[in-house]
């Protein structure tokens, strides 16, 4: 699978909300903020349990770990495609 790159903002659990890039590879998603000095932050999709995409936000359940919240800063369409992309990615299914 080829690295899915899209602008978004997000939060995790009741967290604080950070705004930058978010990446998906064949293992992980990952979250690289635009503030200086922020980790990136990084959800392993074998942890993934299910992806809801509800009007302007996606949520991704992880198993044992909080959840994450992720809107678009991109087109219309990329917080769609990203669920979608996400979904097949943690279900195993090639891109």
């Amino acid at each position: 699978m080829a690295p899915a790159s899209y602008a978004m903002f997000w939060w995790i659990g009741e967290g604080p909300r950070n705004a930058g890039r978010v990446e998906v590879d064949g293992e992980s998603l990952s979250f690289f903020a635009t503030s200086p000095g922020a980790a990136v932050e990084r959800v392993r999709l074998r942890d993934v349990v299910r992806v809801l995409l509800d009007r302007n936000a996606l949520l991704i359940e992880r198993r044992d770990e909080l959840p994450v919240y992720v809107g678009s800063l991109d087109s219309p369409g990329a917080l769609r495609e990203l669920a979608d992309v996400l979904s097949d990615a943690a279900h195993g299914v090639a891109a």
